[in-house]
C-alpha cells in the first residue's frame, strides 16, 4: 500500500509554464484525502516551494518539502526546517574559481538571495534573447533551466551580480553552473573528474549543473525521512526527470521517471509515464486512486 508520494517539480510535477495543472491538482488532494503523504522534492528552496504546497494543501494534510536538492527538510504542518549541511567559506571560494576559470555562469544560492558571476561571452546572448522575447529593459539576467534568461525573483528578491568571492556570503545552500547543453556537457565531465569525490555533482536539465556538500542528496535525506517515520521503501512512490532524482528512486520500491527526462534516469526507473507536457503524474495517480477505489 502506498503511503508516501514523493515529487520532483522542475519537468515532473511542473508543466511547460511552471504550473500543476488542474488535473494533477485534483488527483493529489484525492491522494491525501485517503491518507497518503505528498512530499515536494526539489532543487528550488521552500520560498519557491511554499506557494505549490499551498495550491495542493500540503499543510492541512502534513506534507513535507525535501529543499535544495536534500540540503534541508522542511515540516508544513509544524512550519519547522532542519538544514541538513551547506558549503561552506571553503568551498565556495573552490567553486567559484573553478566555474569562473571553465566560463560558464556561477550561481550562489541562499535561501532567498542569488549572488551570480555572468561571463562575457553570454551577456550578448542574454540580450538577444530578452530582445527577442519582448521582455523589459531590468529584465534579469540570471541564466534558467530552459533558456539564457529567467525570472526567479518571486524566490530569490535578492539577486547581486559579483566579480569575487569575497562578496559571497560564508555559508551557501548550493552553487549552479548554467550555460548551453553542450558547454555544460563539457564542464559536468570537467567537475566529475575534478571534484566528484568532494561534492554531490547533478546535472538537473541539459544547461544546469548544480553542486551541493557531499553525501547531500533527495535520496539520503527521503531515507532520512522514511526511517524517522517506520516508512517502506514499498510503501513509496517517488516521481521524477533528472540525475538529482536517481538517488530517491534508489530508495523506493515504486519509482516513475517522466519521459522527457534523460535516457539513464529513464533506465533507473520502475516505470516510464507521459512527459510533464502530458501531464504523466495525474495519469499515475489516477490508476493508483482507482486500484485503491476498488479495494475499498
Amino acid at each position: 500500500m502506498i503511503k508516501w508520494i514523493v515529487l520532483d517539480m522542475d519537468g515532473t510535477l511542473l508543466n511547460e509554464r511552471d504550473q500543476i495543472t488542474e488535473r494533477t491538482k485534483s488527483c493529489l488532494l484525492r491522494c491525501q484525502e485517503k491518507g497518503i503523504r505528498i512530499i515536494l522534492a526539489s532543487g528550488r528552496s521552500y520560498t519557491r516551494l511554499l506557494p505549490y504546497a499551498g495550491q495542493i494543501q500540503l499543510k492541512e494534510y502534513g506534507g513535507y518539502l525535501i529543499e535544495v536538492n536534500g540540503m534541508a527538510v522542511y515540516n508544513l504542518e509544524k512550519e519547522e526546517r532542519r538544514v541538513m549541511k551547506q558549503l561552506l567559506e571553503e568551498d565556495i571560494r573552490e567553486l567559484f574559481t573553478y566555474g569562473k576559470s571553465l566560463e560558464v555562469e556561477v550561481q550562489c544560492f541562499e535561501d532567498q538571495a542569488i549572488y551570480y558571476w555572468i561571463p562575457k561571452w553570454q551577456i550578448p546572448i542574454k540580450e538577444k534573447e530578452r530582445m527577442e522575447r519582448g521582455l523589459p529593459d531590468d529584465y534579469p539576467m540570471i541564466g534558467g533551466a530552459w533558456t539564457w534568461i529567467t525570472d526567479t525573483t518571486d524566490g530569490y528578491p535578492l539577486q547581486k551580480q559579483i566579480q569575487s568571492a569575497k562578496e559571497i556570503p560564508k555559508k551557501l545552500n548550493k552553487i549552479s553552473y548554467v550555460a548551453d547543453p553542450k558547454t555544460i556537457q563539457k564542464v559536468y565531465d570537467c567537475l566529475k573528474k575534478q571534484y566528484d569525490e568532494n561534492y554531490e555533482i547533478v546535472r538537473t536539465c541539459p544547461r544546469l549543473i548544480e553542486i551541493s556538500p557531499k553525501g547531500i542528496t533527495k535520496g539520503q535525506t527521503l531515507k532520512q525521512l522514511m526511517g524517522k517515520h517506520a516508512i517502506k521503501r514499498e510503501e513509496v512512490m517517488a516521481f521524477g526527470d533528472g540525475e538529482n532524482d536517481v538517488d530517491m528512486f534508489r530508495q523506493v520500491k515504486y519509482s516513475v521517471a517522466m519521459e522527457n527526462g534523460e535516457d539513464f534516469v529513464k533506465e533507473q526507473a520502475h516505470l516510464v509515464t507521459k512527459s510533464n507536457r502530458e501531464e504523466g503524474v495525474a495519469q499515475v495517480l489516477e490508476k493508483l486512486l482507482e486500484r485503491m477505489e476498488e479495494s475499498e
